[in-house]
């Protein structure tokens, strides 16, 4: 997930030339067997013909060197990276 250097995960392959990833936090996620595993979480704005979506995404770890795994959480149009933002920190357990 991290590179040496503790720099964040490349999300480009995700991103087109309009798109923006705003870090979120990093934070434990109950997935839906129950496990709780650490990720990094991000919102997404997607600009695609005058339309635009916002994605709340996370990260987890992955031990394939060089392998990055994104999951999409939920999804809502227009710009609600706020909301989303605050969704995620919430379901994380995070404080604003």
């Amino acid at each position: 997930m991290l590179d040496s250097t503790g720099a964040g995960p490349d999300l480009s392959l995700f991103l087109g030339p309009d798109d923006t990833a705003e870090y979120v936090g990093a934070g434990p996620w109950r997935d839906r067997a129950g496990r709780c595993r650490p990720c990094l979480l991000y919102v997404i704005l997607h600009r695609r013909g005058g339309e635009a979506w916002t994605h709340a995404c996370r990260v987890p770890p992955d031990r394939r060197a060089g392998h990055l795994t994104l999951h999409l959480e939920r999804a809502l149009p227009g710009d609600r990276r706020a909301e989303l933002a605050a969704w995620l920190r919430g379901r994380a357990g995070l404080g604003d």
